[in-house]
């Protein structure tokens, strides 16, 4: 499934000039000229992969660092629990079959606090919700914008090494072709 992703990620005049490429003078495959695009075709995905590895990384060890201070599975029921007016979602967390306000508490006890800190800490995270969400949002376009450019310039390295290569061959055709003819 993945292979085939990364292939229609590959815009189809780049695949006809890869195909071509793969191609001896006489218009037969070569599996040597087929390893070339392959390896160029790995380069492309290996640029792409390490953005996203880094991105991954990334969102991971903040995911790690969050659970380790508010379980996920806390913040899950919380947004699961979201409402459009926020004095709504506040009683839903404070209430319901899911009170978060409570399982909060005891999972901030059971790690060593007191349940007054709980609370603090619980206005001070009611209080930056908005600001977090905001930093998220800003984050998520930030590395949406970033795995683009680096997407864009992996194919235009590509489709420059791919014309090269495409050239050359099509000038090592003409010279033979026409130092065949004169002889």
């Amino acid at each position: 499934m993945m292979a085939l992703i990364a292939v229609i990620a590959i815009p189809a005049d780049i695949r006809a000039l890869i195909q071509e490429n793969c191609k001896n003078s006489k218009g037969r495959y070569r599996m040597r000229y087929a390893w070339r695009e392959l390896k160029s075709l790995a380069g492309l995905y290996a640029q792409i992969l390490f953005v996203a590895s880094m991105l991954a990384f990334t969102v991971g060890f903040g995911l790690i660092v969050l659970d380790r201070y508010v379980k996920l599975e806390i913040i899950g029921s919380a947004f699961a629990q979201a409402d459009w007016s926020w004095g709504q979602w506040e009683e839903n967390l404070r209430s319901g079959p899911n009170n978060v306000e409570k399982e909060f508490t005891q999972q901030h006890v059971a790690q060593g606090g007191t349940k007054d800190s709980a609370v603090m800490i619980m206005k001070f995270l009611w209080k930056a919700v908005p600001v977090l969400m905001l930093v998220c949002f800003a984050m998520l376009m930030l590395s949406v914008r970033l795995t683009s450019k680096v997407f864009n310039n992996a194919l235009q390295l590509l489709v420059k090494t791919e014309v090269e290569r495409n050239r050359r061959r099509t000038q090592r055709r003409y010279l033979r072709s026409t130092s065949h003819s004169s002889a």
